[in-house]
């Protein structure tokens, strides 16, 4: 971002949205957008197709809460960069090129595969909960099997990961910079990929080529 520049964020509020108050990623993104004294217009994904069309200038980027990419993707013009807030946590504390090649090995999961996912946190679980109903649902109907998901949450992540095909992680808003490398340092020594909500999802809906436009040197590793 530059000067003047204008950043659009997409925050949707469902059922998952803590009431009240915006989540750390989408804090820390308004924050770093008012450091590079650039501007920032936010709304829901329903609002984004006419928030755009309303501008007066091109935004130079859109971000958006992952569980909206599929939707966020039709309505933001292709000559747009758009990434997530989970992508963003993935650059900022953890290892960004490792997640994105740990994204291919969803569509190779097949029945009865063991699958870890992982948050960071520990929260009030809601009916339709990300990690425990949305994440195994789209993973269902990406790699068409049943893998055997395992969940856990806070600080209970298991030393030894080498019996799981793959981990899928939360954006680990909520663990420091050191805290989410060990675990990709676990799951590597265990030779086991690992994946975060915002890069699984924009693979399964085939927009992760578009989330790293913003990112050069890790879009590089996806090839052709």
């Amino acid at each position: 971002l530059q000067p003047g520049d204008l950043a659009v964020l997409v925050i949707p509020i469902d059922e998952s949205a803590p009431k009240g108050r915006l989540i750390l990623p989408q804090q820390m993104a308004l924050r770093d957008i008012l450091d590079a004294h650039a501007s920032a217009a936010v709304c829901q994904d329903t609002e984004l197709s006419a928030m755009l069309s309303g501008l007066a200038r091109k935004p130079r980027m859109v971000i958006t809460d992952s569980q909206a990419f599929a939707r966020v993707s039709r309505d933001t013009p292709e000559d747009i960069p758009l990434t997530s807030f989970s992508i963003l946590m993935a650059r900022y504390k953890g290892d960004l090129a490792a997640l994105v090649q740990g994204a291919s090995a969803l569509r190779e999961l097949k029945d009865g595969d063991p699958v870890l996912i992982a948050e960071g946190c520990t929260h009030h679980r809601q009916c339709n909960d990300i990690g425990t109903v949305k994440m195994p649902g789209w993973i269902r109907a990406f790699c068409k099997a049943e893998p055997a998901f395992s969940f856990t949450c806070g600080n209970e992540f298991p030393a030894d990961l080498s019996a799981y095909r793959l981990v899928v992680h939360c954006g680990g808003c909520m663990l420091n910079e050191a805290a989410m490398k060990s675990r990709m340092e676990r799951a590597a020594e265990a030779g086991v990929p690992i994946v975060n909500y915002g890069i699984a999802i924009a693979h399964m809906n085939g927009i992760l080529r578009r989330s790293l436009q913003l990112f050069p040197d890790v879009l590089s590793l996806l090839g052709e």
